[in-house]
């Protein structure tokens, strides 16, 4: 019994340790960990049980926003999903995209959905078909991050719909063309 309180514990620190983070990061990366201590009202001793230093909890931090945000990419790029995961760090994911905020975030990001990619892409045969696709989702990717990157900084004024309405008029054309392109990784209506 007493294991399972210690393991809550445990958890909760490390969620107000993540949460505080992610609040300094929306502003700047140059937050002291003093600063940190006082936004999730932790105290030195218990940041120190956790992490052994400010870019160890940063790195926890993104491989957190990572796996939740790949867990929805699974398979397919579920659109929609993927867009309910940014909006609720919304500020940060604007920090990192329209600021330059924290740039490990989306170059772990993008490592991990291009090895997704890569797992789907696993059974083709065709190396120029197989490259094919691969620049076709990288152009879409390129656009996806281009849309939200302004979907952010506009406040996220578009509500889900309208933006997914807005990607579907983007590559209405490549969709319909063929069914042997990028955007068969891709789940605009989930």
């Amino acid at each position: 019994m007493t294991r399972k309180l210690t393991d809550a514990r445990v958890l909760r620190s490390r969620q107000v340790l993540r949460s505080a983070a992610i609040e300094l990061l929306a502003k700047t990366d140059r937050f002291s960990i003093a600063e940190l201590l006082v936004k999730g009202h932790v105290t030195r001793g218990t940041f120190y049980r956790h992490y052994n230093n400010k870019a160890d909890l940063i790195d926890d931090v993104n491989q957190e926003l990572i796996r939740e945000l790949t867990e929805k990419t699974v398979g397919k790029f579920r659109v929609r999903q993927v867009l309910e995961v940014i909006s609720e760090q919304g500020i940060l994911y604007n920090a990192v995209l329209n600021d330059d905020q924290d740039p490990e975030l989306m170059t772990g990001l993008m490592a991990a959905l291009r090895e997704q990619r890569n797992q789907l892409l696993v059974d083709i045969d065709d190396e120029r078909a197989r490259m094919h696709l691969i620049y076709q989702w990288e152009i879409i990717m390129a656009g996806f991050w281009a849309c939200v990157s302004l979907w952010l900084r506009d406040s996220m004024a578009l509500t889900y719909d309208e933006i997914l309405d807005e990607f579907r008029e983007i590559w209405r054309v490549t969709m319909t063309r063929t069914k042997k392109t990028g955007l068969l990784l891709f789940d605009f209506e989930s």
